[in-house]
């Protein structure tokens, strides 16, 4: 499985897609820089609401769809003619993804914490760093959403779901008890108690229900069950399409 994440590392090397989990982070980054001194504290709430709620799903879903239109631009040939099963090929991309999803968190964590530092914000370490695990594992889900969609109509139904998903529905449903009907609400929800910081990027209020601890391990459970389904059905059907079904 190793050798497969090497290949799908070599496919997007010295591409945009190897380099996005950087830019994205970055990009974030620099969206406060002009705000750093007027707003204290409030800053890195700022980087972090828009980091999940906004450019996290954007850049995981154009590195899903980058890492599969190399593929589909020949037709799967390579992947149809290797010795190793279709299905196998695709849970090393799942893994690659899965791993360009942490390390672009990892880096949120890093730059907000460095910042931070240089500027004198009241940065909570611990809070981000738990940041960091609990994103990557509640966006997993949407990788195999990603690659299918990708795969099978191409970048405007990827761009049209994520803004779908994240931009009108989760940030209405995050606030709500209906929080863990969508998957796309559970991880602006559960940033709500780790953070402290609302889906409008605002704090939470003292005493607030939204700031309960006990939504993280459901959320976390629900959104890896989430994956596995979602992986199971993309890996049936690129078997089926193998097959010529």
């Amino acid at each position: 499985m190793l050798n497969l994440v090497k290949t799908e590392y070599i496919k997007l090397h010295h591409t945009f897609g190897e380099r996005l989990p950087v830019i994205a982070p970055v990009f974030t980054l620099c969206l406060v820089l002009p705000w750093t001194y007027g707003f204290g504290d409030a800053v890195f709430a700022g980087v972090w609401n828009w980091w999940y709620t906004l450019l996290l799903p954007g850049m995981l879903a154009v590195f899903c769809y980058l890492a599969m239109n190399k593929d589909k631009k020949i037709n799967y040939y390579h992947l149809k003619a290797a010795s190793v099963p279709v299905k196998k090929c695709l849970m090393g991309k799942m893994i690659y993804a899965s791993l360009g999803l942490l390390s672009a968190n990892f880096l949120v964590f890093v730059g907000t914490w460095l910042l931070g530092s240089l500027v004198g914000w009241s940065v909570p370490v611990m809070a981000g760093f738990c940041a960091i695990f609990i994103l990557s594992a509640t966006y997993l889900w949407e990788i195999p959403l990603y690659l299918f969609l990708s795969a099978r109509f191409g970048l405007f139904a990827v761009a049209f779901v994520c803004m779908a998903l994240h931009i009108f529905t989760a940030s209405l449903l995050a606030g709500s008890s209906c929080w863990w009907v969508l998957p796309a609400s559970i991880p602006a929800r559960l940033m709500c108690p780790v953070l402290g910081i609302l889906p409008n990027g605002l704090a939470v209020s003292a005493g607030s229900h939204l700031l309960r601890y006990d939504v993280l391990a459901p959320g976390i459970l629900l959104s890896l069950l989430w994956f596995v389904l979602l992986a199971g059905l993309t890996l049936e059907w690129f078997r089926r399409k193998e097959m010529g079904k």
